[in-house]
């Protein structure tokens, strides 16, 4: 998972400022019909600053890292998800007519709708992450990785079982390779440091935690011998999620309560989760020997389960992300044992 966040405070700040400007803009010039709809436009683009979410792009080959061999770069993944859309469009509306700026919430119909488009949006959202990645050949067809995207971390293996597992300095050979592999990712949900957040996280104190196992099955077709100019790769994916989470909210109270009678602060959640997604994938590798560059679209399904919200009400969630992604590779090939010369 990755905690998104645009590259630079800078960035941050010319975002939101923009952002509150043409929503101004926009409620001085059109009827207030339309302020619910505005409100949720600079809502929405606003949750780009504070998602996060696992990354499940596939940029790799069937071929395994050689022996020796290092290979890393950087990768640029796009996640749009069909479960978070319905349920932030309700929520965002509900943040701005029912929450803003009030010291003392009641449970309702519409904080139901603000939880469930939160929690929805944690789990999988809507945004941009870049990945930085490594790995390394530890021959017998097998190699292993780290990679690091944003808030979220996590280690593989590779097992190739299919074609020739040499660098184009070693073999001629191409046609097809195969792989599978297992990987273990760990990350922490939390939102940017900025107002109008702060004011969700005051709300509603929520805190997630996930891990993921991914087990991916990858095919190639080489360019050239051993994938030397690139490949072309597809294959499929699974997926299984474990998530932790808890919602204590400091002000958000029941919503009847006898007259004289203070009102009774509404009971937190603390919940554990775990569903499986299914995927397939494309992607291209395009470069020679040294330096390439990907391109893949993955698409998932997820069933993500019923998740308990404040109030005693629950949500079920399922939804389908595609997930397009471009990257940058490097390789650093082992050095070339030296043969020993025959005396005359």
């Amino acid at each position: 998972m990755s905690v998104f966040m645009l590259k630079s405070s800078a960035s941050k700040r010319s975002f939101l400022f923009f952002g509150l400007f043409g929503l101004n803009l926009f409620c001085k010039n059109n009827s207030m019909k339309h302020t619910a709809g505005a409100y949720f436009l600079f809502f929405g683009a606003s949750l780009f600053l504070i998602g996060c979410s696992g990354s499940r792009s596939v940029l790799s080959s069937g071929k395994v890292v050689p022996k020796g061999q290092v290979r890393f770069g950087e990768n640029y993944t796009f996640n749009i998800s069909s479960s978070p859309i319905s349920e932030s469009a309700k929520g965002s509306v509900d943040l701005i007519n029912n929450l803003a700026k009030k010291d003392t919430v009641y449970y309702s119909q519409q904080l139901a709708h603000l939880n469930a488009a939160v929690l929805s949006y944690c789990l999988d959202p809507i945004g941009y992450t870049n990945e930085i990645y490594f790995r390394y050949g530890l021959g017998k067809h097998m190699d292993m990785g780290f990679k690091n995207s944003g808030g979220s971390h996590a280690v593989d293996m590779m097992y190739q079982f299919l074609g020739s597992n040499k660098n184009f300095n070693e073999s001629d050979k191409g046609g097809y390779y195969g792989s599978a592999g297992l990987q273990f990712s760990w990350q922490n949900f939390r939102f940017v440091n900025y107002p109008m957040f702060d004011k969700l996280e005051k709300l509603f104190g929520m805190e997630m935690s996930r891990k993921d196992i991914t087990l991916p099955v990858i095919f190639s077709k080489s360019f050239g011998p051993e994938e030397r100019t690139g490949c072309f790769s597809f294959g499929v994916v699974y997926s299984h999620s474990f998530i932790k989470y808890k919602i204590t909210p400091k002000n958000i109270y029941e919503a009847e309560h006898a007259a004289n009678v203070p009102p009774e602060l509404i009971k937190p959640i603390s919940e554990k989760m775990h569903y499986g997604a299914y995927g397939t994938f494309i992607n291209v590798k395009i470069g020679k020997r040294f330096v390439f560059f990907n391109f893949s679209l993955a698409a998932y399904y997820q069933d993500y389960g019923n998740y308990k919200l404040l109030g005693g009400s629950s949500k079920t969630l399922q939804g389908i992300s595609i997930i397009p992604s471009y990257g940058i590779q490097f390789n650093i090939l082992p050095k070339k044992k030296k043969t020993a010369g025959t005396s005359v």
